[in-house]
């Protein structure tokens, strides 16, 4: 387990238009907490909640966010002595705040929440390439039922890799995820889980949030190899945690029955305030 004190890597830059319109020098110590050699593109995450894919690029022995990052400063609205805070996951996405000339942060280029009833999640689900969804789900469901309760999708709810094409920076964000995991290596609180006959909302296990002494808020963030999916909290009469949005997981993966696990790595910060869910696919062969 982590330290209590251990904060995820980050830095602050000032906008300046004749210097940071067109890219982003990150600066130079920093450089240590990336990847060598670097990852061709990277995740900003707004606290408005959007995602943008944006290209990191070595010149002259530094890191420059380039290509997308124009479109970043834009839909921030970025003036001249504003400044930002960059904190790494260490998974190739920054979480970014935006503070005005004053101090006070700011919270822009915002994303209005998704309604999501139960039968829309067997629709396709939409290009997620450089925004985040938020998901709602107002159908209030059986709280009485198992949480163990085993289930699976059944073969006529298999989703073909035809409904989610995958390019090539979307395979090699999911070799992240998939694989041999060494879940004894994994330093963040984690459970597993499977298919369950509740895929809406994906439960946290009350043992591993009293054992870490875990908080939660209204919403989580969902981290695959597809992106980031935002599901907001459930509410249960017996306080159990649970999030909405877990059967959008389960499809766009391909989960298969009886075959593949799921350790959920449970992201946080000083306070374990937990804010993402890192989802590590574990496939089995049939």
């Amino acid at each position: 387990m982590a330290d209590d004190s251990e904060l995820y890597p980050r830095f602050f830059k000032v906008f300046l238009v004749e210097s940071a319109s067109e890219s982003l020098m990150i600066p130079l110590p920093f450089m240590a907490f990336l990847a060598d050699p670097l990852p061709k593109t990277v995740k900003l995450q707004g606290l408005g909640g959007k995602l943008w894919t944006v290209s990191l690029k070595k010149i002259s022995g530094a890191a420059y966010l380039t290509r997308g990052w124009p479109k970043f400063a834009e839909e921030h609205e970025l003036k001249n002595g504003e400044f930002m805070t960059f904190v790494y996951d260490g998974h190739r996405t920054f979480e970014v705040s935006v503070f005005d000339r004053w101090g006070s942060k700011e919270v822009r280029a915002e994303i209005q929440a998704i309604p999501l009833s139960d039968s829309d999640s067997d629709s396709v689900v939409e290009d997620e390439k450089d925004s985040t969804d938020v998901v709602e789900d107002d159908d209030d469901e059986d709280e009485d039922e198992d949480e163990d309760d085993d289930g699976s999708f059944d073969e006529d709810e298999e989703i073909s890799q035809s409904l989610y094409p995958i390019d090539e920076e979307t395979a090699t964000d999911a070799a992240v995820f998939e694989g041999n995991l060494d879940v004894e290596a994994l330093t963040n609180p984690h459970f597993p889980t499977t298919l369950k006959n509740r895929i809406y909302e994906l439960l946290i296990p009350a043992n591993v949030v009293k054992d870490n002494n875990l908080e939660f808020g209204s919403s989580i963030k969902y981290i695959d190899g597809e992106g980031t999916l935002v599901g907001l909290r459930g509410k249960w009469a017996d306080k159990r945690v649970c999030f909405k949005g877990w059967d959008r997981i389960c499809r766009r993966n391909r989960l298969k029955k009886h075959q593949d696990t799921v350790e959920c790595e449970l992201l946080h910060d000083d306070q374990k305030m937990v804010h993402s869910i890192r989802v590590h696919v574990l496939r089995r062969d049939a």
